[in-house]
């Protein structure tokens, strides 16, 4: 560490380092036992022994492999069976959770080994309970890592002047616990995890919106776009877009998106100066009679930018006076290595499979859509940068 002697002169406004200035607080220091022959040994020293290796496989999960969902733990609505439909309880609705595993903030590993049936009305607070009675609102669903102690026995001797106790447990189970709540679970420190606070122990699995206690849950209602995949960083992805990938649209309202403007959402703030010209792309493609085959560029600008440092959202209109041509295709490349987040990090913008959702709040339909057989998911493949590539298809005359 840094320390300044007494005979150095301090430049205007410094202040004196401090230990935990540059220190790693977070981490425990560790001490191992030094086993010699004729060594007394007792419970707490084999427990220490226990928490010394425990302590640190959590540090070396923590900081090299990062926290988040490493596979499975999906959810899915299971289908009620009507065999007895006076006893059919709309308000016991049961989630399943896929098996699956993952890492908690604080290095635990998380196992779920068998399918686990969850009742959420039964895991809500009673005045949470009765808010949703009156206003549908969303619930989260998250994982978190427990302990259970068992296999209970009494003790042979007793540990120094104290009488033996009862009942000891011989064994502690390493668990999970599913939990709901109205408040979203705090993801943790956003930039430099390796020492920053570990935010909420639990994992966030789901969110369920606009759930009512007295109506079953559709699949539909469930939101997995929340939950954080096992990294050292989560990068800010594409969350949702106000067009339909893929999309075929009447040449109307192909022109009204372009003129209102494409709308992308981020899963984190982003940098507003990092949103610059030559960062959104819009390429015509003209497919009809006559130009098939020419390929144009669409100028374009961001519209009403917000002045504050960090924005969710964009919108890029189009600023020429050109009209689309039936059976045309205009391809949208937003270029993630150039949008930085919060912690300057770029996009993990890769548009896997075209799955990013669209938001409910699109003013445009498509006449037709291609048909997904994968369910919706933020863009990203782990990586830092990509672009973020999509198109939609203006329809043909027989179309219009």
């Amino acid at each position: 560490m840094l320390m300044l002697t007494r005979t150095e002169t301090k430049p205007p406004g410094h202040r004196t380092l401090r230990e935990d200035d540059y220190g790693c607080g977070c981490v425990a220091e560790f001490s191992r036992l030094r086993y010699f022959h004729g060594q007394p040994l007792s419970a707490l020293d084999l427990r220490r022994e226990q928490a010394y290796h425990l302590d640190k496989a959590r540090l070396r999960n923590r900081l090299l492999h990062g926290w988040g969902i490493v596979c499975g733990l999906d959810l899915r609505v299971a289908v009620k069976q009507d065999c007895r439909p006076e006893e059919n309880d709309p308000t016991a609705t049961e989630v399943i959770v896929v098996p699956g595993s993952a890492i908690d903030c604080a290095g635990n590993e998380i196992v779920v080994r068998h399918p686990r049936p969850v009742y959420v009305s039964d895991l809500l607070k009673s005045d949470d309970l009765e808010r949703l009675h009156k206003k549908p609102g969303t619930v989260y669903l998250t994982l978190c890592y427990a302990e259970v102690l068992a296999d209970p026995s009494r003790p042979l001797l007793a540990h120094g002047c104290e009488p033996p106790p009862s009942c000891e447990y011989a064994r502690t189970i390493e668990t999970y616990q599913i939990c709901v709540s109205t408040v979203r679970p705090d993801g943790g420190p956003h930039c430099e995890p390796c020492c920053g606070a570990c935010g909420d122990p639990c994992l966030e699995l789901a969110a369920i919106h606009n759930f009512d206690p007295a109506a079953p849950v559709t699949q539909a209602q469930i939101d997995l776009s929340g939950r954080r995949r096992l990294a050292l960083h989560p990068f800010a992805q594409v969350t949702e877009i106000n067009w339909v990938h893929g999309g075929t649209y009447p040449p109307a309202d192909a022109d009204g998106l372009l003129d209102d403007g494409i709308e992308v959402w981020f899963s984190r703030p982003i940098r507003t100066d990092t949103l610059q010209q030559g960062v959104v792309d819009l390429t015509w493609v003209a497919l009809g009679r006559g130009v098939a085959g020419s390929v144009f560029t669409i100028e374009g600008e961001f519209k009403d930018l917000p002045q504050t440092e960090y924005t969710d959202h964009f919108v890029y209109r189009r600023t020429t006076g050109e009209r689309l041509n039936e059976a045309d295709r205009v391809i949208i490349t937003v270029r993630g290595d150039f949008i930085l987040d919060e912690c300057c990090r770029a996009v993990d913008g890769n548009h896997v499979g075209g799955g990013v959702p669209v938001s409910g709040s699109a003013a445009y339909k498509p006449q037709s859509a291609p048909k997904r057989s994968c369910a919706a998911r933020p863009s990203g493949d782990g990586v830092e940068g990509g672009d973020f590539v999509s198109w939609i298809y203006v329809a043909k005359g027989s179309e219009k």
